[in-house]
């Protein structure tokens, strides 16, 4: 069934707003701030995921134009794809969804 953030706020999502390297958890909101410079933000281990989990990255600072961030795969593809994922559009608000091996996380959102 996985987890997932609710557009309520009752399913408990947490809010994390971080400047560097980090590796995100299934049900955060993640308020990744590149002002200081590009960094990498992992995604949850392939191997812990289920389908329907879901990780929000938010550029809070309008930032990813000029300091991208990095957001990398770790182990799950990206929109189908094996490859990482350079964010590089100011202001967006992404949420990726797990849908299993197949696909890997898909991407909704602004």
């Amino acid at each position: 069934m996985g987890r997932y953030i609710s557009t309520t706020g009752t399913s408990s999502a947490v809010i994390v707003e971080k400047s560097t390297t980090y590796t995100a958890k299934v049900n955060e909101r993640v308020l990744a701030n590149t002002s200081g410079g590009a960094w990498t933000l992992t995604m949850p281990a392939n191997a812990s995921l289920l389908v329907n989990d879901v990780v929000q990255v938010m550029d809070p600072t309008g930032s990813y134009a000029s300091n991208n961030l990095t957001v990398a795969r770790n182990g799950s593809k990206i929109q189908n794809l094996n490859e990482d994922l350079t964010m590089n559009i100011n202001n967006v608000a992404i949420t990726f969804i797990y849908t299993g091996s197949t696909y890997g996380w898909v991407m909704s959102g602004t």
